[in-house]
């Protein structure tokens, strides 16, 4: 197996060994969020692929290519922990998001860039983190929609 497919698989894997210490009552609490921002993921990717925005190399199998199994994986576990360290609190929640976006579109992105896990084609990497913004300030909307929704309807 490929280096990039297996560092993938322990990215996927890390991220779900994680995701009890966010507790159940949070998992259960931003579930909807998070399946949100995978959702979100996944047709961004759809997307993406159609306008060679990036290329992702390793595919893990047929159902799970491309950015799948980062949605499924460090996204939709990172943003079940954001939303528990930061929810009510904009301003706290757009700087972390910052923050981790950041690492991800340069450091991150040049590491895996080297290990042929994925690169940017007709995308800068500042368009990038201009994405992960929008998204994340999407996923924040929806969750709040969603929290106030729920409280109406009780």
């Amino acid at each position: 197996m490929k280096l990039s497919r297996i560092l993938i698989l322990l990215l996927m894997a890390f991220s779900w060994t994680m995701l009890p210490f966010a507790g159940w009552r949070s998992i259960k609490r931003f579930f909807p969020a998070a399946m949100f921002m995978s959702l979100l993921l996944v047709i961004e990717d759809f997307i993406a692929e159609k306008l060679k925005w990036w290329v992702i190399y390793p595919n893990l199998s047929r159902n799970l290519r491309g950015m799948v199994p980062f949605a499924i994986g460090p996204f939709f576990t990172g943003s079940i922990f954001i939303l528990k360290l930061t929810y009510g609190r904009f301003s706290r929640f757009f700087l972390l998001n910052l923050a981790v976006d950041t690492f991800f579109v340069y450091p991150f992105y040049s590491w895996f860039k080297k290990l042929g896990v994925w690169r940017l084609v007709r995308m800068k990497q500042w368009q990038l983190l201009t994405l992960f913004l929008t998204k994340s300030v999407l996923m924040y909307g929806f969750h709040h929609i969603f929290i106030s929704k729920k409280k109406s309807i009780r």
